[in-house]
């Protein structure tokens, strides 16, 4: 399977941010849920599958700090390569070819 390289627009920290907005989302359908669904197990339902996409969107949220230490990461299994341009300037190196890699990568 190939690596999928962040567009250019799409930086680690805006995604971060992304992540915690979608948290905040599944708060808030957390509350609407228990407050208008009527149904007991419905309700129950929806509260544990809402829960786990949280705990899930907070772990791939840690997931997502540890790619600017090892210059590469998985969100939900796919794996993802951060463009050198994006990668933080004390990661950034150039061999003697000219070409570019992470420090940390080849560390």
């Amino acid at each position: 399977m190939t690596a999928a390289a962040l567009p250019d627009w799409l930086e680690p920290q805006l995604v971060r941010w992304l992540l915690i907005a979608a948290m905040a989302l599944v708060a808030l359908l957390l509350l609407l849920v228990a407050r208008f669904v009527q149904r007991l197990l419905v309700k129950l339902v929806l509260l544990v599958v809402l829960v786990g996409l949280g705990v899930s969107l907070w772990i791939q949220r840690a997931d997502l700090q540890d790619c600017a230490l090892t210059c590469e990461c998985s969100l939900y299994g796919r794996e993802v390569v951060i463009p050198f341009e994006q990668l933080p300037e004390n990661l950034r190196s150039l061999n003697d070819d000219g070409e570019a890699f992470c420090l940390q990568r080849a560390a």
